[in-house]
């Protein structure tokens, strides 16, 4: 962050703290706010850190990173099922 209050925060230490970190997860909603999937096989934005995210925390399911099997569907939320999850995912998703 640049530490100025009336500014956005700024590229930061997220380099350093996946590089550091054992286990990385991320929380947040599945799909952008006008319904387009975040879960993608490849990103577009510029990276912080490589092939460090182990787990990824959703509103609709919890989905595990692996090297072997890319996104593994451990979990969904109430009310939701894997076709709704794999339907707001550009990735293909695993189950075990």
């Amino acid at each position: 962050a640049t530490g100025e209050n009336d500014t956005a925060p700024a590229v930061g230490g997220a380099m350093d703290l996946a590089a550091g970190a054992k286990r990385v997860w991320v929380v947040m909603e599945h799909t952008t706010k006008d319904g387009r999937p975040k879960l993608v096989e490849k990103c577009t934005y510029p990276l912080t850190g490589l092939r460090c995210i182990r787990r990824v925390y959703t509103n609709l399911a919890v989905i595990d990173v692996l090297p072997e099997k890319g996104f593994v569907l451990r979990d969904l939320a109430p009310g939701v099922t894997f076709e709704e999850v794999q339907a707001k995912s550009v990735a293909k998703l695993h189950t075990n």
